[in-house]
């Protein structure tokens, strides 16, 4: 009885040795958007005369079939005319996944969402440039 209990131990540890390299290999030819989470870099681009503001905390991200997210907490900065302004935030799924885009702006006591890439379309663009102008 001793001796078939030794065997069995010993079975299990050479199968557990060799699923071991295979599990790892496996792990190592992924390719970086299987992992889920990523970092994404939104940029906001003033193409108007006049600056304006990016309220990046009323702005928010969606994945196809998922809900809005924030892109940020307590946020904003002032884009001036011609420049670029951007945030980094912690996407939840992968990188190549589907996404949409709503930023929030606002000059003077006017308002205005801008979806990217539009209202009903999506983008896995990774670094995306969005124009606005007011």
């Amino acid at each position: 009885m001793k001796l078939e209990g030794r065997v069995l131990i010993r079975r299990i540890s050479i199968v557990a040795a060799l699923a071991l390299p295979i599990g790892a290999a496996v792990t190592a030819g992924a390719p970086d958007d299987a992992v889920a989470g990523c970092q994404i870099t939104v940029r906001v681009h003033n193409s108007g005369s006049q600056a304006f503001t990016v309220n990046w905390d009323e702005s928010k991200v969606k994945v196809s079939g998922g809900t809005w997210s924030k892109l940020a907490n307590s946020s904003s900065e002032v884009v001036g005319a011609g420049q670029t302004k951007s945030i980094v935030y912690g996407a939840t799924f992968n990188c190549g996944a589907n996404r949409r885009y709503q930023i929030h702006t606002t000059q003077g006591g006017d308002e205005e969402t801008t979806y990217f890439p539009g209202v009903s379309s999506w983008t896995t663009d990774q670094t995306p440039t969005i124009n606005v102008s007011m």
